[in-house]
């Protein structure tokens, strides 16, 4: 835009991204930091065909909801988004991002009779991360490590993260430590120098175990296993320590292929209600270990599951979710693309003693197409797809085989909103309940009933 064009805009509601909406000459101004009912002086900053970006220059009107932020990189760290907004109204505006996606994706919305629940969230709404995978720097006397300013390749250091478990702060602080004692360089990407890229720390709270990764550029195992040994030692907690190789620095993949494990158990275990699992490194698991139990509790209750019921889990992952409702029902099938994942799921299975469940590697669609035509019916099939939400193969099946219920469970309102415009086709959307997973971010899960026509 020619010239900083500044202007006063009146905040009407949260976007998806957390950023303040407002409107000018009848296009959307999305404003970092704004909220609702604020009048800021905005200075436009880029112009889209069909929106506006804009800075707070200053606030004429502050909303009622607003507080000061306690994290002191708010605002530069790309991790949060809604820290300086009360977290009772944080969940509000999370059911009104659902609301927004439903209005304009979901054709004829306001027609349609659905339920839409008030966001469920958590009493302590900081340190709930079980894990952090961060880029590392060196500034020039120490090894740091931080995170991405938004929008940004840009690394913003961070001394603690106040969303992360306090545990992985204190680990991160020791393993910097014990990196500079042992002289470990930090690759440089300018002069393509040094090895160590990313920290990767896990630790779970049910179970008081953890796991720490150092990715690095080249196979550079130097003191690798002392720097192993005096960790464990200061922070008894780890009890696993491994060394990823990640030579693609063009990759967004913080892990590469090859896992050396040096030291400790090969796995760390983990709990949700009674059932146990073993995580190793490259294993998916929730990041918000309170909250899964809380969600999975959702898709039991909202399934309102008998025992006799027969259960699909089209994106099993791990496991989690199948073998958290297999003591409640007749059978759990899970399927999956990643051979790991399914690999992972059997073990947890074999390690719980459950004998109800099978799971099986393959595409969703071609997998669950098979289990009908051999004579396999399901009463419910639950589905909780990545952000990019069901794929369209999947789609068309569930259109042709006849599951009474599906539970979808979404991280993007957008994708759950096009999905549920192919679904309603032969299904009767009933219920909605938002669902806060991260808390101080503007991500918000979604638990959705779908009952066959």
């Amino acid at each position: 835009m020619e010239g900083n064009i500044q202007k006063l805009i009146t905040i009407k509601k949260i976007g998806i991204n957390g950023e303040g909406i407002g409107y000018y000459k009848r296009k959307a101004v999305f404003i970092d930091g704004a909220l609702p009912d604020e009048e800021v002086i905005c200075e436009f900053t880029k112009e889209h065909r069909n929106y506006l970006e804009g800075k707070t220059v200053k606030i004429r009107k502050r909303s009622i909801h607003r507080v000061d932020a306690p994290c002191p990189y708010f605002g530069r760290c790309g991790g949060c988004q809604l820290q300086h907004l009360e977290y009772k109204e944080q969940l509000k505006v999370k059911k009104d991002i659902v609301l927004q996606a439903l209005e304009r994706y979901l054709t004829n919305y306001q027609k349609i009779n659905i339920d839409i629940k008030d966001t469920i969230g958590m009493d302590n709404s900081y340190n709930y991360r079980n894990k952090a995978q961060m880029p590392v720097a060196f500034d020039g006397e120490k090894i740091v490590t931080g995170l991405y300013e938004a929008k940004s390749n840009k690394l913003i250091h961070i001394d603690k993260c106040i969303i992360q478990d306090e545990l992985i702060n204190h680990v991160l602080y020791i393993v910097k430590q014990l990196l500079m004692k042992y002289h470990v360089m930090v690759y440089n990407r300018r002069y393509k120098s040094g090895e160590l890229r990313y920290i990767s720390v896990r630790h779970l709270e049910t179970t008081k175990e953890c796991q720490v990764v150092l990715v690095l550029k080249e196979k550079y195992l130097n003191n690798m296993s002392k720097i192993a040994v005096e960790l464990m030692n200061k922070v008894p907690e780890v009890v696993s320590f491994y060394v990823n190789i990640n030579p693609d620095i063009s990759s967004h993949e913080i892990y590469g292929k090859e896992f050396i494990h040096i030291r400790g158990n090969e796995t760390i275990k983990a709990k949700i209600g009674d059932i146990k699992f073993t995580i190793s490194p490259q294993s998916f698991f929730q990041l918000n270990t309170e909250q899964t139990r809380v969600l999975y509790d959702i898709i039991k209750d909202t399934a309102e599951l008998k025992k006799t019921d027969k259960i699909i889990d089209a994106y099993c992952g791990a496991g989690t979710i199948a073998l958290y409702l297999a003591n409640y029902v007749n059978e759990v099938r899970g399927v999956d693309i990643a051979e790991q994942a399914i690999e992972d799921a059997k073990n947890n299975a074999k390690l719980n003693n459950i004998q109800n469940a099978y799971f099986e590697t393959g595409n969703s669609e071609v997998v669950i197409l098979n289990w009908f035509d051999k004579g396999y019916k399901s009463d419910v099939l639950i589905m909780d797809p990545p952000r990019t939400g069901i794929d369209d193969k999947l789609l068309s099946v569930l259109r042709n085989i006849k599951v009474k219920k599906v539970i979808y469970v979404s991280c993007n309102p957008s994708t759950l909103a096009k999905d549920l415009n192919e679904l309603r086709k032969v299904y009767h959307i009933k219920s909605i309940q938002p669902f806060d997973m991260f808390p101080q971010t503007s991500h918000v899960e979604s638990v959705v009933l779908l009952v066959r026509k």
